[in-house]
């Protein structure tokens, strides 16, 4: 039988083995790897297609900045200095992308919406289940907050990026990623506690 300390040493061998793996297929994909590259996009297609869907709000412009990043990184691979690390460099490449087509398609920045764009997808086990509980509630309380704490949200729950990780795709310092979190969730909570507001009977 395996002990606490044995198990943990296990799973962190085994996710040492998986980072020098994707290390190998960085450092292939710099020298024209076609294989080696398609094995990145299959592992952070997902993150970087949650990130631009939570920055540009919209579906068809996040598909386009998702492609469009992939390819500045296919052609920026060779420039990626050795030690330098792969995920924060694409994160950074994908804001970049996504100012870029938000500048050229004359984006108007409004408040996101609470939709099925921020939603996650069927595979999401967890927010599926809390979205039967309690997702009207959930989605009214989201529309009240202001776009840079909705925006904050979404890269955080629904992009899962850390709080360094959204720092660097939106160009502030950590600290204020941590304030705008904790704000966001109070208003988040408040709205939540509010009583719905009654509806005036129709009287004949």
């Amino acid at each position: 039988m395996y002990d606490r300390y044995t198990i943990k040493q296990m799973i962190c061998l085994q996710m040492g083995c998986q980072m020098e793996q994707l290390e190998d297929f960085v450092h292939r994909a710099q020298h024209h790897d076609e294989e080696a590259f398609r094995h990145l996009v299959l592992t952070y297609t997902a993150v970087v297609a949650k990130t631009t869907q939570a920055l540009l709000n919209d579906r068809s412009l996040a598909e386009d900045a998702a492609q469009e990043a992939w390819l500045d990184v296919w052609r920026g691979l060779p420039s990626l200095r050795t030690g330098a690390k792969f995920r924060p460099w694409l994160l950074a490449i994908v804001a970049n992308r996504c100012r870029m087509l938000a500048r050229r398609s004359t984006l108007v920045t409004a408040p996101l919406e609470a939709s099925s764009r921020l939603l996650p997808g069927p595979d999401d086990v967890t927010w599926t289940a809390m979205q039967r509980e309690t997702g009207m509630e959930i989605l009214a309380a989201f529309k009240t907050l202001s776009t840079d704490h909705q925006r904050i949200l979404a890269l955080h729950y629904f992009a899962d990026l850390d709080i360094a990780e959204i720092g660097l795709v939106l160009g502030i310092p950590s600290g204020t990623v941590k304030s705008r979190l904790h704000r966001a969730l109070t208003f988040m909570r408040t709205a939540l506690r509010a009583p719905a507001p009654m509806e005036l009977e129709q009287h004949p």
